[in-house]
């Protein structure tokens, strides 16, 4: 790999990340503020401000059972989504199966387990002198006394790994079945020969279990029990403060335009990449965001009851679009 390239790649991952910190105030300010009916917050404050806020605030050790460990995930978790993103790139498609389906199902799989590292390892002063009866929804008996809040997302978290986000995948096999390969490089060249696998009955399936099991992917209402306010309190997040709030701030918003630039690689044939390819998943990252924002302030916090039939009923949705997918190649 030559400087040309590496110079393209650095400059494709700035774009990046400043299209991603403008996200949530595009979310806060046109979408959620809209609804709500009210002026809402300047369009770089959620994104920009907040996180520079945070980057100048003082540090304190958190409640934690390894608080170095538990201030670094954030970091870590930036970085697994930084890699996935370049693992989106053609300048590293020649590297085989590192630009692969695979390859990107198994990091995103990996940024899904760092909120189980952080809940297992905070324990909050807020639970560990929790005076009065535990009524957090997945507590251990009711009225039980100083039940970790971390501890119970901990356990929310391992539901989400386990089957939760299981929509979105699915969904990305999708353009694996219609363009006969698992590398990036093949999926991106059959739907420059025959166009977005978006506009086949397929794509259109696949992108409605994918926006679904991407909502899951952030713990955005109405699938975020992971670190609902209502009972848990941020949950995973409840001790980062400082630095690793901002870290972790960042990492969340890039996620998000990481997550759009996929189903802009897979469903439009269009990776990020330092040319007008570059539109396509800024434009699938707005229009995502937006969608998002739309459904999280019409939708209440789902519970165990509602979160079940949804991931299930998602599923059997993805499954229909691979059964299409396999009678379309026929």
């Amino acid at each position: 790999m030559n400087l040309m390239y590496i110079g393209a790649i650095i400059a494709t991952f700035i774009i990046a990340v400043i299209v991603g910190l403008w996200l949530p105030g595009i979310q806060r300010k046109y979408v959620q503020a809209r609804i709500q009916q009210r002026i809402g917050p300047p369009v770089s404050s959620p994104g920009i401000f907040a996180t520079t806020k945070f980057f100048l605030k003082e540090s304190v050790t958190p409640n934690a059972t390894m608080p170095r460990m538990y201030n670094a995930l954030p970091l870590i978790t930036l970085i697994v989504v930084a890699v996935l993103f370049i693992t989106l790139m053609p300048y590293v498609y020649g590297f085989g199966a590192f630009a692969s389906v695979v390859a990107i199902v198994g990091l995103l799989k990996v940024e899904e387990v760092m909120y189980l590292f952080m809940s297992s390892s905070s324990q909050s002063i807020l639970s560990k002198t929790m005076p009065f009866p535990d009524h957090a929804k997945g507590g251990v008996h009711l009225d039980a006394k100083k039940s970790f809040l971390e501890q119970i997302s901990a356990n929310r978290s391992l539901r989400l790994v386990t089957f939760g986000s299981l929509p979105l995948y699915l969904a990305m096999f999708i353009p694996v079945i219609m363009a006969g390969s698992m590398k990036l490089q093949n999926i991106v060249l059959v739907q420059r020969a025959t166009g977005p696998f978006l506009l086949s009955v397929p794509g259109i399936i696949g992108a409605i279990a994918f926006f679904v099991g991407f909502l899951v992917v952030l713990n955005e209402y109405p699938f975020s029990y992971l670190k609902g306010k209502s009972d848990v309190i941020d949950g995973p997040i409840l001790e980062y403060m400082a630095k690793s709030r901002g870290v972790y701030f960042i990492a969340h918003s890039f996620l998000l335009f990481v997550g759009s630039s996929i189903f802009s690689t897979l469903y439009l044939g269009l990776p990020p990449s330092l040319s007008i390819d570059l539109l396509g998943p800024i434009v699938c990252s707005i229009i995502i965001s937006m969608a998002g924002a739309a459904v999280s302030a019409f939708s209440p916090l789902f519970t165990n009851r509602e979160f079940y039939p949804t991931v299930v009923a998602t599923t059997g949705v993805a499954l229909v679009g691979i059964l299409a997918a396999f009678i379309t190649i026929m």
